[in-house]
């Protein structure tokens, strides 16, 4: 299937797409509900893919493309080792042993997760959970990945490993809708979502959303404190650009 464009839909106010390539952070009150309807907990007609609507009918299209990795799953694990737990989604999809042992050597190594591939996955801390988690979603090549309150319970060890391979798989044409509370996970993304319980309240590009901090402070969001440290140093025109990483901010006052 050529995958082209992913869409939620359940109203004129309730609605956002994505192309491939997209990094998602969706902030708000609608969050849970989005999720459980991506989910298709329910029954519902809100997906759509390519321009056509998600069914009954076309639900297994959904369930190729879509994959999740979710707090309320956290600990469900339905292996007894990390190995066998990165293998259950491809052997589900009939992937042959050569191919599945080579995708889940790659996929440690880019999560970090060599040296635990004979642990039991309870075992592990929960930034290491998480890691599996979400290496055992993409391990399988999906079209889309959402993210559900997970990536704040990455250690600060983890954090970088775990960004850079999220930022990879949307270079590769994946798309990321990351359902979270923390404003600074609004940082990793292209684009910022931020819903009531009826309406989308405010979207676009993360920098021009951020911008808008009377608005964003009107609906109850402080900014990322690296966004508030350069808006108060170009307010004092010790630096001319936004910098997102500390050590690049550093640079930019020293120059």
């Amino acid at each position: 299937m050529n995958f082209k464009y992913f869409e939620y839909i359940e109203n004129d106010e309730m609605s956002f797409g994505a192309n491939v390539g997209d990094f998602i952070t969706i902030l708000g009150e609608k969050n849970k509900e989005i999720v459980d309807n991506l989910m298709y907990k329910t029954p519902n007609e809100y997906i759509v893919i390519n321009y056509a609507k998600i069914t009954n009918k076309t639900i297994d299209k959904l369930r190729r493309l879509v994959t999740f990795s979710c707090f309320s799953m956290f600990e469900t694990f339905l292996a007894e080792t990390v190995r066998d737990e990165l293998a259950y989604g491809l052997e589900s999809l009939a992937i042959p042993k050569h191919e599945m042992m080579s995708r889940i050597e790659s996929i440690s190594i880019m999560f970090g997760l060599t040296k635990v591939l004979e642990k039991s996955p309870k075992s592990l801390s929960d930034s290491a959970k998480v890691k599996l988690s979400l290496a055992s979603c993409l391990v399988t090549n999906p079209r889309i990945l959402v993210i559900d309150n997970m990536l704040s319970l990455l250690d600060e060890n983890d954090k970088e490993k775990v960004y850079k391979a999220l930022k990879q798989y949307t270079k590769n044409n994946g798309i990321i809708l990351n359902f979270t509370t923390e404003i600074e996970e609004t940082l990793l993304g292209t684009d910022i979502i931020i819903t009531s319980d009826k309406k989308v309240l405010l979207s676009g590009n993360t920098m021009s959303v951020l911008n808008e901090e009377k608005l964003m402070k009107r609906l109850g969001y402080s900014l990322p404190f690296i966004i508030q440290l350069n808006k108060y140093l170009k307010d004092y025109e010790l630096i001319r650009d936004y910098n997102l990483s500390y050590e690049s901010l550093v640079k930019s006052i020293w120059i």
